[in-house]
């Protein structure tokens, strides 16, 4: 049985990236940086699986992505995922999100981050800026076809270092002001703005300073271990809604993010938490609580990542997403494409809550906040904010 009414995937990834040292495929043409990880892998075939991650991710604004919306859409078939919002992330790009739209537009919705001007800017074409990265935000939201700001809004500088240069850090008081002028953005074009939090423990994802060979456009930064700053934005911008990305649970087992996503979704109307990487019993809080409930959350998972799930039997919670950087057969990047949705389907089944709550997780929030058109009216229970 379909688990819920209309169900919408909040953050799904249409695109992927071909590094690995097998499946030559036709994608990978023409890719150098995917090339470069290959050779370095065959060079370091001894090397720790941590290794394998950490030169992943510091290529991972290098390699050429391609469409991989063949698979999503089988298993939207799968499991009776109705619409998908595409985000990008690394170095996927807007454009080839658009381009799966307009192939399928009663399937997907998108999210931009300008990863163009980024990618202008690496390539040393242009200098980056805030107010650069604005205009290019709002060129995009301008041309209709997306719908939000994210996956992560791209508030971090972007600098090409030399090997012996100094690393400098990305100091709070840029991150709020660039977060700030990208919120203005986000009001002016009446869209959502998403803030990434949590790190899936593979990904070399440093707290304020890049990482060596980064250029900062695959780099979370300090928000991203900060929930409590999106008070800030909330309350300058009360008419935007804002998405947290994983409701502070993106990878691993803690649930000190979680713990400050709810401070901030119970202090104000536009502040909504994606749980699609919840185990069960992380719905119990945020559903008993009069501040949040089921109008304050959305099922999102990350689907097309890399992260595997982990189980421990007899211990809590028995299984969790997690990027393993150990040297076992489970460890190092995932190599197939992980059933996130036969996970978090089943979790969400095992909350104990009304039918129309859960329609509310799975699609009606998010059908609001992108204004998704429905064939019928009145297929959620209205909600007192909206």
């Amino acid at each position: 049985m379909k688990l819920g009414r209309f169900i919408v995937e909040t953050h799904a990834h249409a695109q992927r990236f071909a590094a690995g040292q097998s499946g030559q495929s036709v994608q990978e043409q023409g890719d150098p940086a995917g090339q470069a990880i290959r050779e370095q892998g065959k060079q370091q075939r001894d090397v720790s699986r941590g290794r394998q991650w950490e030169q992943l991710s510091n290529n991972l604004t290098g390699l050429k992505a391609y469409d991989n919306s063949a698979r999503l859409l089988y298993d939207m078939e799968c499991y009776g995922v109705d619409m998908c919002v595409l985000l990008p992330a690394f170095a996927m790009t807007d454009d080839l999100n658009a381009e799966i739209i307009e192939k399928h537009p009663d399937k997907f919705v998108a999210e931009c981050d300008g990863f163009a001007y980024l990618q202008a800017c690496i390539e040393g074409e242009d200098e980056w800026s805030i107010e650069g990265q604005c205009e290019a935000l709002d060129r995009l939201l301008s041309s209709g076809k997306f719908r939000g700001i994210g996956e992560v809004s791209p508030y971090v500088p972007v600098k090409i270092e030399e090997p012996d240069e100094p690393r400098e850090p990305i100091g709070i008081e840029t991150a709020v002001k660039n977060m700030l002028a990208i919120m203005e953005v986000g009001q002016q074009h009446n869209v959502p703005v998403r803030v990434h939090s949590g790190a899936p423990m593979g990904y070399d994802l440093p707290y304020w300073v890049r990482t060596p060979g980064s250029s900062g456009a695959n780099f979370p930064g300090p928000y991203n271990y900060n929930p409590l700053w999106i008070h800030d934005l909330a309350s300058v911008f009360p008419d935007v809604p804002i998405i947290i990305d994983h409701g502070g649970v993106q990878g691993w087992w803690s649930e000190r993010f979680y713990e400050e996503c709810l401070h901030v979704a119970a202090a104000h109307d536009n502040v909504f938490l994606e749980t699609g990487l919840w185990w069960a019993e992380l719905y119990d809080k945020a559903l008993a609580d009069p501040n949040i409930g089921a109008d304050k959350l959305l099922w999102g998972t990350d689907w097309g990542a890399s992260m595997g799930f982990y189980h421990q039997p007899g211990r809590y919670p028995e299984s969790y997403a997690v990027q393993r950087r150990d040297n076992s057969v489970a460890g190092g990047p995932v190599p197939h494409q992980v059933d996130y949705w036969g996970w978090s389907l089943r979790e969400s089944a095992r909350v104990r809550m009304t039918q129309d709550d859960l329609n509310r997780i799975l699609g009606g929030n998010a059908v609001e906040l992108y204004k998704i058109e429905m064939p019928y009216s009145r297929l959620f229970r209205p909600t007192e904010t909206r």
